[in-house]
């Protein structure tokens, strides 16, 4: 039987990546379009994603592993040639945003923010990741040098809390005020958006993805 978008869809929610990439591999050589592997392929199985965090038997590896299958697919259709904002690019309704992301100073966990920006980038926003350890003023400095609509703060240590709260005094005292600031990971959860000094705290990537959508 043919393989189908379906069966792209069904490998990264299973979290099967080499399979999802064979797949992806096959449909493209056989004329299949990078654009519609991820609406219908990559794009949906996060929506199912989506619907699952709200279950309570949800499990964090499964949506690892999903990221994971996710992301290596993306990888793959880069890899035949297509620039990666020509690939995403109108793969949304929504208009595209440009996002800056990156682990705060004094953490270097990663894959809540891998994750995220797997998601965002499956729905066609330009996402720079700054990567781990990241200080304050290189996130605001990088969010005004690129124009950014959003800076997204990941951290799983309480202890970094005073440096994400800094990120928003540093980017006003830069008059940059236009910018939205939204934070995650479990460190983060614990407190408001008030306290944080941020406009978002968002519970999952998913719904990192409905604020931004929501903007």
């Amino acid at each position: 039987m043919a393989l189908t978008i379906q069966d792209i869809k069904k490998t990264i929610i299973a979290g099967e990546n080499e399979d999802a990439v064979a797949i992806a591999g096959t449909l493209i050589n056989r004329g299949v379009k990078p654009e519609e592997i991820i609406v219908h392929g990559v794009t949906k199985a996060m929506e199912y994603l989506d619907k699952k965090c709200t279950i309570r038997d949800f499990c964090l590896l499964e949506l690892m592993l999903a990221g994971r299958a996710a992301m290596d697919v993306i990888d793959c259709l880069y890899a035949e040639g297509t620039a990666k904002d020509d690939l995403l690019f109108d793969t949304d309704p929504y208009p595209r945003k440009k996002i800056i992301l990156g682990t705060i100073k004094g953490d270097i966990h990663e894959i809540g923010r891998n994750i995220f920006s797997m998601v965002m980038r499956s729905h066609g926003y330009q996402v720079i990741d700054m990567g781990k350890d990241v200080d304050p003023a290189d996130l605001v400095m990088t969010a005004m040098d690129n124009q950014a609509d959003f800076i997204g703060i990941s951290s799983l240590i309480t202890t970094t809390i005073p440096h994400v709260r800094e990120v928003r005094r540093l980017a006003e005292d830069k008059g940059f005020r236009a910018v939205k600031i939204i934070a995650g990971g479990a460190a983060l959860q614990q407190s408001n958006p008030e306290y944080l000094n941020v406009d978002h705290v968002a519970d999952t990537a998913f719904d990192g993805l409905h604020y931004i959508r929501s903007i």
